[in-house]
């Protein structure tokens, strides 16, 4: 059974440097109704699925991802900057 929290909204994000971190300025939908699979939510599976469409080949080993306890969030991994946020469609059917 697919669970609705499996599928996700995906954001672009605009944020703005603030006290030595980032906060969001906003985000633009760019897809929805994405679904990854519980088991399927590693890092390198997450980045794959967004090579098709989002990240370069270049972005390999400089992106992260990191839960902040709402998203799934992609960072530049120098920076800390958020580029893309995966935003759980929790009203999904």
């Amino acid at each position: 059974m697919i669970e609705k929290e499996n599928f996700y909204r995906l954001l672009s994000i605009d944020a703005w440097r603030y006290d030595g971190g980032w906060t969001w300025n906003n985000g633009y939908p760019l897809e929805e109704d994405i679904y990854i699979a519980p088991d399927a939510a590693t890092p390198r599976r997450v980045f794959r699925m967004l090579r098709n469409s989002y990240l370069s080949e270049q972005s390999k080993g400089r992106v992260r991802l990191e839960d902040d306890g709402y998203n799934l969030v992609i960072e530049d991994r120098n920076t800390g900057e958020p580029i893309f946020a995966l935003e759980p469609q929790w009203g999904r059917v």
